[in-house]
């Protein structure tokens, strides 16, 4: 993902102050968590806002709604998560914000969906400090449901449900569209000819 082709940058933050959940001057380890879905979390949205691929949507974690499958509904097979942290617009001043091994795996990031996960902690996006973390190599196709969550050291999840996070991180997509029901038709219709065609050539 690079910075040119990021695309539009989509702000949908409303924070609250969360001034007393961490130290200052502390560090605070985010680690995302992107698996097939989970039987004891009800389904969730889609993709909000009907984000087309490399568009940066930003919005707050940890947060106690993320504990939810959510389905991709866009025109995509998904084959690439791509997350940016923004320690310089987080509610915690003061603080580093890094991706790190917060479940104690030997790893930074947990998936079943993507095997590969790269860290890019020197990245820049707008002329901000953003660290990116990738996950590619799997596949989300369309209508697939799936979890995404984001999990912290210390913990800044919310007390009450539904209140937003204390840390600012923007995610995009990447994938390979969905070929059009035209499309596919016409491939049946000719592979359907052609096989007609070599039955009737071969009976000749």
């Amino acid at each position: 993902m690079e910075k040119a082709n990021i695309g539009l940058l989509v702000s949908s933050t409303m924070a609250g102050c969360f001034l007393s959940l961490s130290p200052a001057n502390a560090t605070i380890l985010v680690e995302p968590i992107v698996n097939t879905p989970n039987s004891e979390f009800p389904d969730g949205i889609g993709i909000p806002l009907n984000l087309e691929p490399l568009q940066v949507l930003v919005w707050n974690a940890p947060d106690t709604t993320g504990e939810q499958n959510f389905i991709n509904n866009t025109d995509f097979n998904i084959t690439r998560f791509s997350l940016l942290l923004f320690p310089e617009f987080d509610i915690i001043p003061d603080d580093d914000v890094i991706w790190g091994d917060v479940n104690g795996d030997g790893q930074i990031g947990l998936s079943n969906i993507f095997p590969t996960i790269d860290i890019t902690p020197d990245f820049v996006f707008q002329g901000f400090s953003t660290p990116r973390l990738d996950l590619l190599g799997g596949t989300i196709s369309n209508g697939e449901r799936f979890t995404f969550q984001f999990i912290t050291d210390p913990d800044l999840r919310p007390a009450q449900t539904g209140d937003d996070g204390p840390l600012i991180i923007g995610g995009a997509y990447n994938g390979v569209p969905i070929p059009e029901p035209s499309t596919l038709l016409g491939l049946t219709t000719v592979i359907g000819l052609g096989t007609i065609l070599k039955q009737r050539k071969s009976s000749l």
